[in-house]
């Protein structure tokens, strides 16, 4: 006996949407660079009217009733007017940001409390003139941001600033840009979104009205017997006479006066190098303001004194040069993260 047909499984997948629904429901990854550029193409510019486009289109469907209701030519033709110089406008604001290329530029870092800024160049792709360009990334940014016009020569480009506040010391990553634009009336805001792998180091906060640099502790002079100052009679160096030094490189005056015979080296004195030490701070301080008073010294310092910095599991031996004082604020940024 033939069987009977099965009854249909209720709980089978059903088959996807085909066509253009398909896509619009398949979920879209991040706008990521590609070679570092991200391009804003037409699948991620979005347009809606602004509060300024909304009363423009009520104040048309006002005047359209008005013409309607007693047959006013001149309204007719003014209303018309209106609306095609609106559909311009729709259209300018959509042109002014599609195919624009967006990459980003060099990141500083920033003190706690200050803005960190983020450098996009902004170029256009087919030599067009932009106007009117903005880009923010989050509750962060300014409510006012600063705009940009490039005049669409070849091999143009321009700078979008982003400014974040770093509120907090540590690493400080750049969110989702938003990049938009309200030209040429304000009728319309277009704007789409890109994601850049940056970040940049927030610094300690330097501590306002911080106390003197610690001096280092030391006898002034080292197994050789160096004095580490100037004396009267020259800004050498001095260390211990040694047999077969020439006559004019003994310092007479200072032999003289302590009873020492002393000899010049014939370089400059250099001072004793400072350690920076957490441990020397007072008990009650609390994390924070530790740090806090650390980066003041460091700042402090400059970058022609020899300086160490000493935290609870990091070290860095003394040194100079604006190299060495940017390692000693990125400790200072990311401690205890760099502890061992």
């Amino acid at each position: 006996m033939p069987r009977a047909p099965a009854a249909p499984d209720t709980h089978a997948p059903r088959a996807a949407p085909a066509g253009w629904l398909a896509s619009a429901l398949r979920p879209r990854r991040p706008r990521a660079p590609a070679n570092g550029v991200v391009t804003l193409d037409r699948r991620h510019l979005y347009i809606l009217p602004t509060r300024s486009g909304l009363g423009f289109a009520v104040l048309l469907l006002a005047m359209l009733t008005t013409s309607l209701n007693y047959n006013i030519s001149l309204g007719f033709a003014l209303t018309f007017l209106l609306v095609g110089i609106g559909m311009s406008c729709m259209w300018m604001a959509y042109r002014n940001l599609l195919d624009l290329e967006l990459s980003a530029g060099p990141v500083s870092p920033a003190f706690a409390g200050d803005a960190a800024v983020f450098v996009l160049h902004a170029r256009p792709q087919d030599g067009m003139a932009r106007i009117g360009i903005e880009a923010g990334a989050g509750a962060g940014t300014p409510d006012t941001p600063g705009s940009l016009t490039l005049d669409g020569t070849e091999g143009a480009d321009g700078v979008l600033p982003i400014r974040l506040a770093a509120a907090r010391r540590g690493r400080l990553a750049l969110p989702r840009v938003t990049v938009s634009s309200r030209f040429p009336f304000g009728l319309f805001r277009v704007w789409s979104y890109a994601e850049f792998p940056l970040s940049t180091l927030v610094y300690p906060a330097p501590e306002a009205n911080a106390p003197p640099l610690p001096q280092s502790a030391g006898t002034g002079e080292d197994d050789d017997g160096a004095v580490a100052s100037a004396v009267d009679d020259g800004i050498d160096q001095l260390r211990k006479y040694r047999a077969g030094d020439p006559l004019h490189r003994i310092a007479w005056k200072h032999s003289a006066r302590t009873g020492r015979w002393m000899s010049r080296t014939g370089q400059a004195p250099q001072p004793p190098a400072r350690w920076i030490d957490w441990h020397t701070l007072p008990l009650t301080m609390d994390t924070e303001a530790r740090l806090s008073r650390l980066c003041a010294w460091v700042v402090a310092a400059g970058d022609a004194a020899d300086i160490g910095l000493r935290l609870p599991g990091v070290e860095i031996v003394p040194g100079r040069g604006a190299a060495h004082r940017r390692a000693c604020l990125e400790a200072l940024a990311l401690w205890p993260e760099r502890r061992p």
